[in-house]
């Protein structure tokens, strides 16, 4: 038998939910933004404690003021790890646990090397969803290990869809090939948003990016 492991002192999110009065979506927003921090987690579930409830009445005390989320994040400051030393750490995890998963995102031009030779993410892009990530409670090291196997079989796909849509424009076009490529990429941005919607219904608000 499993040594019983007793549930932390703290609140559900459900139990903080209540006590604040605030919906847990909104307690999430605030964790994804970095002015709450995230839960200590004890197996498959996560607990607040006190300091997050006297922070989120602090938030909610200055909502009522008339003060939005930027100026509240101006007065209190934000709790979240600096984004780009959470991904350091993460591509030292990486290369060490994990050197597949390296080998697989330079194959995709998603890691280089910095200056010292070690794996860095060289696009921004990236770097700014997996930092996000990781202040909503997801570990770098799983939203890259994901990135990896998920670049693994759209690339198959992206080279059929632009070799029938070279066929389809002759072969020939006075286009440069990036339009080609953004032309895919929009579709398929759109595609993944409409999806995310529908698997996300239920879960934490998120910022629509422009298209």
């Amino acid at each position: 038998m499993k040594p019983f492991s007793p549930r932390p002192a703290g609140y559900t999110i459900e139990e903080l939910s209540t006590i604040i009065g605030m919906s847990a979506r909104n307690i999430r927003a605030h964790q994804t933004r970095g002015l709450l921090a995230p839960p200590v987690r004890h197996g498959r579930s996560a607990y607040y404690g006190p300091a997050h409830l006297r922070r989120l009445r602090r938030i909610t005390m200055l909502q009522k003021q008339g003060f939005n989320l930027v100026s509240i994040a101006a007065m209190l400051g934000t709790t979240t790890v600096d984004g780009a030393e959470r991904l350091e750490a993460a591509m030292v995890d990486l290369a060490r646990e994990q050197p597949a998963v390296v080998r697989c995102l330079e194959r995709h031009g998603v890691l280089g090397k910095d200056d010292e030779g070690a794996p860095a993410v060289v696009r921004p892009s990236v770097s700014r969803a997996v930092a996000e990530l990781a202040g909503a409670g997801i570990p770098p090291v799983m939203a890259l290990r994901f990135l990896g196997q998920f670049m693994d079989r759209v690339a198959p796909l992206a080279g059929e869809q632009l070799a029938a849509l070279k066929v389809q424009t002759g072969g020939v076009s006075a286009a440069p090939w990036s339009c080609f490529a953004e032309l895919l990429v929009s579709a398929f941005r759109t595609t993944v948003e409409n999806a995310a919607e529908v698997t996300f219904a239920d879960g934490e608000p998120g910022t629509r990016p422009p298209r």
